[in-house]
């Protein structure tokens, strides 16, 4: 009697234990792998196919499945039990068939499904399929009772499996920490997934840093442009630079020479490819890339919500969103600096900061935040927001900034006891404008001020809206403009740009911080 009873069950916690794996390997699975297994099908019926279509119907039979071999082998074990040893065998049999459930039904099958998940899902699929038919009708009745269920709560069902963008970035973090990818290669991944929220005014060249050519202009004018930047393209403006007709192929040039045609005869104009392609600064750059493909081009202009021209885009500029910076042996160390701007450690708490620089990374080098829907992409629109105006070289200014790692709350209204916890939250930095012009500014200097320094609110020349979590009240009643007081520096071309004469000192203990350069 009892060798039967303990055939019986033995079956059950093997049919408990087989369910479990079921269930924990269909659930495991991406469901980008399930699409993969039924794909490789050669049956239109395949139940692959029927799992990715209807995953509700196979873990509905999984569980009444579980349920009922569960409930049977518990009633079999407290049968035996008191047939034994009376009332005290419920008891018994309770302590025997929790501990028996949880190690040979739950813990120890499912681990093995989530380590094998795939070989298990070959294995189990199958039979539970074919279970399924034989349980349909009752399959269907829990499973409309649970879409009730649903409803009443206001939820909804999904009969096919998905994978989000935040779990698809989680799977490449996953396999970047296995060693399965490398670090570029999850950024790359990562840098396709966000370049559809990108839009073009955030890769473009600005029209005040575009090299364009005059359409009057010869081809030996175009060939001395060539030889100084060395640009396979080259916009072609009339009369101003912010009416671009066209691109200039620096290609073109070789079928004059070829041609035997005087180059000093020739006009850019005639050779250039028009009209240019124009495109939105709102467009995002994965619309771009498609137009690109489409019309065969590598360079667009960029015009704002008016119609104005500010800046131009080109393939290169979209690329460099997904593998980042691209250089060739012709680029200068200024070029590269221009391009991705430098943060550079002169000393302790002291960053040279070039104005090209994103905020970006400005932010999580200096470890500050920037608020919500700031207008600006370069740290260059940050100190000029931050001055209130152009700012000149030599000019200072004392910010309260956020840290980074810290939860804004810009209602904030502590008491006096309170205000030394929120100083915690908070960092003072001294700017200081190292190069610019009346119409730029190009080098920043970033002194951190300790927090063991008494800051007078009264030295605090200007504060950042929304950067601070709170404005510093004086009690003298400070006046905050106190920018209007500096004199700018007399005797000086108001255009002359002295970004040059800011070096960069090549000194071995300077540590450089930015990981663009």
């Amino acid at each position: 009697m009892f060798k039967e009873q303990g055939l019986i069950l033995a079956a059950l916690l093997g049919l408990s234990a087989f369910f479990s794996m079921a269930e924990t390997s269909i659930t495991t699975l991406w469901p980008w792998k399930v699409r993969e297994l039924a794909e490789k099908e050669s049956d239109n019926e395949g139940v692959f196919k029927m799992l990715r279509s209807d995953v509700t119907r196979f873990l509905t039979t999984i569980l009444i499945g579980t349920t009922v071999v569960n409930i049977a082998a518990t009633a079999l074990v407290t049968e035996a039990a008191t047939a034994a040893f009376g009332e005290a065998g419920v008891s018994a049999a309770t302590g025997v068939m929790t501990v028996a459930i949880l190690l040979l039904t739950e813990i120890t099958p499912k681990s093995i499904a989530v380590h094998n998940a795939t070989e298990v899902a070959r294995f189990v699929v199958r039979p539970v399929a074919w279970l399924s038919l034989i349980l349909y009708p009752v399959g269907r009745v829990v499973t409309y009772l649970s879409m009730g269920m649903l409803k009443l709560l206001g939820l909804k069902g999904r009969s096919e499996p998905y994978v989000t963008e935040d779990e698809l970035k989680l799977m490449l973090r996953g396999a970047e920490l296995s060693g399965a990818i490398e670090e570029e290669e999850q950024d790359m991944i990562e840098n396709v997934l966000e370049i559809k929220d990108t839009h073009v005014r955030e890769v473009m060249t600005p029209l005040v840093d575009v090299v364009a050519i005059d359409a009057s202009a010869t081809l030996v004018d175009f060939h001395t442009l060539w030889v100084t930047h060395q640009y396979s393209r080259v916009p072609v403006f009339e009369q101003r630079i912010d009416n671009i007709v066209g691109i200039a192929y620096a290609m073109d040039l070789l079928d004059y020479v070829q041609k035997g045609e005087l180059l000093e005869s020739s006009i850019v104009g005639d050779m250039a490819h028009k009209p240019a392609y124009f495109v939105p600064d709102s467009m995002s750059v994965w619309n771009l890339l498609r137009e690109f493909r489409i019309r065969k081009v590598h360079m667009a202009v960029v015009l704002n919500e008016y119609g104005g021209t500010i800046g131009i885009v080109t393939l290169e500029d979209v690329v460099e969103e997904i593998v980042g910076e691209i250089f060739d042996e012709n680029d200068s160390k200024e070029e590269i600096q221009k391009k991705t701007g430098y943060i550079v450690m002169r000393a302790e708490g002291i960053y040279d900061v070039d104005a090209n620089t994103s905020i970006d990374q400005l932010s999580e080098d200096l470890n500050i935040k920037m608020p919500e829907g700031h207008q600006y992409e370069t740290v260059s629109g940050f100190v000029c927001e931050a001055f209130g105006y152009i700012p000149r070289t030599g000019e200072t200014i004392k910010l309260i900034l956020e840290r980074g790692n810290e939860d804004e709350d810009s209602n904030y209204n502590g008491t006096e006891s309170d205000r030394a916890d929120q100083n915690e939250k908070n960092q003072t930095f001294k700017l200081e404008i190292l190069a610019g012009n009346a119409r730029k500014v190009s080098a920043v200097r970033f002194e951190r001020i300790s927090d063991d320094v008494e800051i007078d609110t009264n030295e605090v020349t200007r504060l950042v809206p929304k950067i601070m979590t709170r404005k510093w009240k004086s009690n003298g009643g400070a006046d905050r403009n106190n920018h209007d007081d500096i004199s700018f520096m007399e005797g000086r071309d108001e255009d002359e740009d002295d970004s040059n004469n800011f070096v960069m000192a090549e000194r071995e203990d300077s540590h450089d911080v930015s990981n663009k350069q």
